[in-house]
């Protein structure tokens, strides 16, 4: 079987993580792939996969760039297609009375606009939510998956010494980019020093504003604005908490990875989290003074919530594991591709 993969992004997130593992994870399956994305992502393949560059992160609607992109197809002739997220789907969606196989559109997030996808023979999303909303005659649901974290790992005073913190006091975490719809600006208004601290790893335009909100709230010996950093995976196991507060996810990978990592989350009702997170771990989003209500009666039982999730945990091991991943994906693939 003969699979490309498309992505349209040049960022740094889960998306462009869940391009390079599946194709990796397909190669590794004895499938012919062939992934097409900007250069930057190149040296993240597995010598077995084919890559051909193509900066797909200009505008979606560029008649050369479409062009590019179905003379690579075409002269690939892969038995499927497979476009990661909204735009690289809407791209193949217009380019497809001109190129071979059969089109597979991963949806990521929630999107108010997914007539693309409506294009593509198969829909597959990362999770429940953000198909809830989507008709579509062959949709399926497979979950991000990770792989084991193999990096180094701090243990509670290490961390607490890098940013500044009392290891004797619980110590929260945070993961996304620095943007409206994570909900950042929520998160530290509910923030109280009875929370214990709080570390929000990531970058973004929202920077500026978070840091002079944390000054107005007074919260600058508690909650820290740790940048992007890469190691986040091995900050977990010294952490007590994990926090959402977004207004939009698909399947975020920080929830995987801290579920991978036995750490306990608390979240917004967010696609993912709400489907995995016991109720009482799960907020309304945008409601400050529950979000504050929800992060006094979890830092204060920490203990308990942790054996409240382990079951949770348990099942991470196995359901968002790439080779689960990977395994869910070439099972769609053989069933799209066997004779009716």
């Amino acid at each position: 079987m003969k699979v490309c993969q498309v992505m349209a992004g040049d960022g740094d997130g889960g998306l462009e993580s869940h391009f390079v593992e599946l194709s990796n994870g397909l190669a590794a399956y004895g499938c012919e792939v062939v992934a097409i994305g900007h250069e930057k992502y190149r040296n993240r393949f597995e010598p077995s996969v084919k890559f051909i560059p193509l900066d797909l992160s200009a505008g979606r609607r560029n008649p050369l760039l479409l062009g590019r992109l179905a003379w690579i197809l075409r002269q690939e002739t892969p038995d499927i297609v497979h476009a990661q997220a909204n735009k690289a789907v809407e791209m193949l969606a217009r380019i497809r009375a001109m190129v071979p196989g059969h089109r597979v559109g991963t949806i990521h997030n929630s999107k108010r606009s997914t007539g693309m996808f409506s294009r593509m023979h198969t829909v597959i999303g990362v999770s429940k939510g953000v198909v809830s909303n989507l008709s579509h005659p062959d949709l399926h649901v497979v979950y991000n998956g990770m792989n084991s974290y193999s990096g180094p790992a701090f243990d509670r005073s290490a961390l607490a010494l890098l940013f500044d913190l009392n290891p004797n006091q619980p110590i929260s975490l945070s993961v996304g980019r620095l943007v409206p719809t994570k909900a950042f600006d929520n998160l530290i208004s509910a923030w109280q020093p009875s929370h214990g601290q709080l570390i929000i790893v990531g970058d973004g335009a929202e920077r500026e504003k978070l840091e002079g909100l944390i000054r107005q709230r007074g919260l600058e010996q508690c909650v820290k604005l740790a940048g992007f950093r890469s190691d986040v995976r091995g900050m977990m196991p010294a952490a007590d908490l994990l926090v959402f507060a977004s207004h939009r996810e698909g399947f975020s990978y920080a929830l995987a990875e801290a579920l991978l990592s036995g750490l306990p989350v608390l979240s917004t009702k967010v696609p993912g989290a709400e489907e995995v997170l016991p109720p009482e771990y799960l907020v309304e989003c945008d409601n400050v003074e529950a979000l504050s209500g929800s992060l006094t009666r979890v830092t204060q039982n920490l203990e308990a919530v942790r054996q409240d999730q382990a079951s949770l945990f348990q099942w991470a091991q196995q359901a968002l594991a790439v080779d689960h991943m990977v395994a869910e994906t070439y099972s769609i693939y053989r069933q799209v591709m066997s004779p009716k």
